[in-house]
């Protein structure tokens, strides 16, 4: 589950579910509800089924979070406004943001006998 170490492993491992379950792009906002035009007929198979994997979407990112992140989300169904939520939190986009990053950057250091992968897992996401 989504921790406050992981966000960017837990984006990576929740996008790929997302995917399996054809929920990414309503998350992504690149698929909307079915809209009905005046005078048409809107095929009811379909907007069953949007609802669902909109639902799922949803459902998704919030059993994937740990108990102390879902209190963040409780409150929003709609998966795209969650993913928002939780980036919003874990990657704000502002220079206050990159300085800190840049400096935690630099003051990580590779201890001489450690491997590069243990180093790297040790640098800010």
């Amino acid at each position: 589950p989504l921790d406050s170490t992981n966000y960017a492993t837990w984006c990576s491992d929740i996008k790929v579910v997302l995917l399996e379950r054809d929920c990414w792009d309503i998350v992504a906002e690149r698929e909307a509800a079915p809209v009905v035009k005046e005078g048409d007929e809107i095929d009811a198979r379909k907007l069953k089924e949007f609802n669902l994997r909109f639902n799922r979407a949803y459902t998704t990112i919030y059993r994937n979070a740990s108990p102390q992140y879902r209190t963040i989300i409780e409150g929003i169904t709609n998966g795209a406004e969650a993913w928002k939520k939780l980036k919003s939190l874990f990657q704000p986009d502002s220079k206050a943001r990159v300085m800190a990053l840049k400096h935690e950057f630099f003051s990580t250091g590779i201890e001489p006998d450690e491997s590069i992968g243990l180093y790297a897992s040790k640098l800010p996401a």
